[in-house]
């Protein structure tokens, strides 16, 4: 049986598994500005070595979606409770 937080976490992601490449954007925006963008891409940069755009731009983009499931499943709890 899913605890409450898994079915917050796997309602968030079949939510985004259908949205539009630009809605996508207008998520990511409304919560991060480029320069915050920038740090999470930095850090996988330094931290995990890795230099190729195209690994840095996929990598980025898991690590942006974790955190806005995270901002997501926050958000939730704090309206249940």
């Amino acid at each position: 049986m899913m605890t409450e937080k898994q079915q917050i976490l796997t309602s968030f992601f079949k939510s985004i598994e259908t949205i539009e490449s630009d809605d996508m954007m207008k998520l990511v925006e409304s919560q991060l500005s480029d320069e915050d963008v920038e740090i999470f891409v930095q850090h996988i940069e330094s931290f995990y070595g890795i230099n190729d755009d195209e690994e840095l731009g996929m990598l980025a983009q898991l690590v942006v979606t974790g955190y806005l499931a995270a901002k997501h499943e926050m958000k939730v709890s704090r309206t249940q409770h």
